[in-house]
């Protein structure tokens, strides 16, 4: 009888570079990841690819992640991938509908050239944004798309006011450099 390794065994190997066990982890998990994905989301496209960041993040992380049970982990990171997808969807659609006429795409006097713009604005943000470190891209979602003030979003991340002001300032600097090209307009749309 061929021995199937534990997920524990197979974590542990995967720390030490080991490709096989992670297509064993993946042969094990792939297909519930992305089970849990499509029922949230419900777009096959979309859910192969948040299954897919996941494991390729668990490749990328393999060396600092301490994970106790890989089955509950991975359920979790599916949760929220999705939710992060819905976020950001609700915030495209949220953006848009808070636009000033002139940046409008349903303006009559919008031009090609500021659609194409804007376009592009809101994928190099996006871009930036996920760039963050996790919290600090928390922090900034809660402040600028849902229009949390410091103490809002302290009391409802568990932060201090002055921890959620260090975010702040911490990812409007990184957006300001990162979105050069854009400033002017992010800053009028109070996004950078």
């Amino acid at each position: 009888m061929i021995h199937s390794p534990s997920d524990q065994e197979l974590l542990d190997r995967l720390k030490q570079d080991d490709d096989e066990a992670f297509r064993a982890i993946y042969k094990r998990y792939g297909k519930k990841c992305y089970g849990l994905a499509l029922q949230k989301i419900r777009l096959k496209e979309v859910a192969e690819e948040i299954t897919q960041n996941i494991f390729i993040s668990l490749w990328e992380r393999r060396h600092s992640l301490s994970i106790q049970n890989l089955d509950i982990y991975l359920s979790i990171a599916i949760k929220y991938q999705t939710l992060n997808f819905l976020d950001s969807q609700l915030t495209r659609e949220k953006f848009a509908l808070s636009l000033p006429p002139q940046y409008s795409e349903d303006s009559a006097e919008n031009t090609v050239e500021n659609t194409i713009f804007l376009k592009e604005l809101m994928s190099a943000l996006e871009k930036a944004v996920s760039e963050l470190p996790e919290k600090t891209q928390m922090v900034y979602r809660l402040s600028r798309f849902d229009n949390l003030s410091g103490r809002e979003i302290a009391e409802r991340i568990g932060l201090s006011e002055k921890s959620v002001e260090y975010h702040i300032s911490q990812s409007l600097r990184f957006l300001r450099e990162r979105l050069k090209d854009f400033l002017a307009v992010g800053i009028l749309l109070n996004l950078i």
